[in-house]
């Protein structure tokens, strides 16, 4: 796989492991912690970084993200914002950066400008949370031809002619939906290990879980089954309980150290 996302995935199956995607509310708690949080989070060893681009309207996000999401959006963060944050990240750091967004902020951007400055930000992925990859194809395209992964999401209930065509248009890696519903707590679907075993059938890209992942994951379910795991909600909220941005910087660091300890229950071998 080629890329720095491709490169991150091999160099944990290398050690190995499985791989830790944080996901960050761009521009919570303020423009500026938001940097620091980020940056602690690579300084400790998130292999690909989810900012998440602030929205009014999130369908797929649950309670916390929503929570951390108005607060980026009273501080003016806008879609720009999080462009700026990625080229400042990108000047210290060779960790991947994947944005996760909805349409209508890209669309109100402009989808050419957007995959433009994505890229020149040093941006290599790309989640389009409410979009279809077999909708809107221009834009889709338009990432692709820009240098951005097209990372797609599949759910327990996907059919498995539809993950064939999901499949074909993504890259980077695939994002599993461990449980129906929004992001936060809950256990995982039953019919997940057989989603991912169905992902692995029509690609080989990486398969990470996301929805419900936190610290008291059991992730030796998943162990070859999964190349990933990415952890939103369980992460903001602690954060979010932080008295100040001293014990939020603290607890983001601890965190991460401890998802990273777990990751080697992914691992086959």
């Amino acid at each position: 796989m080629a890329g720095r996302i491709g490169r991150a995935f091999e160099a944990a199956r290398q050690t190995p492991r499985g791989a830790f995607i944080p996901y960050l509310t761009s521009g919570f708690p303020d423009i500026d912690e938001s940097d620091r949080l980020a940056s602690a989070l690579c300084e400790e060893g998130a292999d690909v970084l989810e900012l998440g681009v602030p929205f009014s309207d999130p369908l797929a996000d649950g309670p916390v993200i929503q929570r951390a999401t108005q607060t980026a959006l009273a501080a003016g963060v806008t879609l720009a914002h999080v462009l700026g944050q990625a080229r400042r990240l990108r000047a210290r750091h060779e960790t991947p950066l994947v944005l996760m967004t909805y349409l209508n902020p890209v669309v109100r951007y402009g989808p050419s400008r957007f995959a433009e400055e994505a890229r020149d930000a040093g941006v290599d992925g790309v989640i389009l949370v409410d979009l279809p990859p077999e909708e809107e194809p221009d834009i889709w395209e338009g990432l692709r031809k820009s240098g951005l992964d097209t990372i797609a999401l599949v759910a327990p209930t996907t059919a498995p002619e539809r993950v064939k065509r999901i499949a074909a248009e993504a890259r980077g890696f695939l994002y599993v939906v461990a449980r129906l519903g929004v992001t936060g707590g809950g256990a995982a679907d039953p019919a997940v290990a057989e989603m991912l075993r169905v992902c692995r059938a029509h690609s080989p890209l990486p398969r990470c879980l996301g929805f419900g992942i936190g610290r008291g994951s059991d992730l030796t379910a998943w162990r070859g089954l999964a190349e990933g795991v990415i952890v939103g909600s369980a992460l903001l909220e602690e954060l979010l309980r932080a008295k100040d941005a001293a014990a939020r910087e603290a607890k983001a660091r601890e965190f991460a150290r401890h998802i990273r300890g777990k990751l080697p229950d992914l691992s086959p071998s």
